[in-house]
């Protein structure tokens, strides 16, 4: 597992006066184009309130841009399928409770293991988005480390 990236404001990394200013400079740069909803989401109710919430809570750190919007489309479309595998397992354990039948319990851990397999698609999705503090923080770095040196260094050996 890679070690886990560090904002600016929580490095202790020793770092020259330019390193920190690229590097806070890199993390305070906004793209200009905001993600548009794709037509996936048309007639999905669930799915797009999922979008607006996202879009909504990230309107300040506006790393997202229009090529992100199909990714994200389909990010909203799993967390929307998620919530409907979520409502299914929670009714199937309610039943199991109160009947203890094998049948049930047979569709619940099956309910339950499609639920797991969504929920790390899920995360990795977030990650590859930047919606994970890590991955953030990796994506800040990685722009503060392209934005070290002069324009022409890799011109001269």
């Amino acid at each position: 597992m890679p070690t886990p990236v560090k904002t600016l404001s929580n490095m202790s990394k020793h770092l020259t006066e330019d390193e920190r200013e690229a590097r806070q400079a890199q993390e305070d740069k906004l793209p200009s184009r905001p993600p548009k909803k794709p037509k996936l989401l048309k007639n999905d109710k669930a799915a797009t309130a999922h979008w607006t919430r996202i879009l909504k809570t990230m309107q300040g750190v506006d790393i997202l841009d229009t090529l992100d919007s199909d990714i994200l489309g389909i990010y909203c479309a799993k967390l929307a399928r998620r919530d409907e595998l979520q409502e299914i397992y929670l009714g199937l354990r309610a039943e199991y409770a109160e009947d203890h039948d094998r049948l049930t319990l047979k569709s619940m851990l099956a309910v339950g293991d499609d639920l797991q397999a969504i929920e790390r698609e899920l995360l990795s999705y977030a990650s590859k988005l930047g919606l994970t503090p890590e991955s953030r923080a990796r994506l800040s770095r990685r722009l503060a480390e392209q934005g070290d040196g002069e324009a022409d260094d890799d011109l001269f050996a």
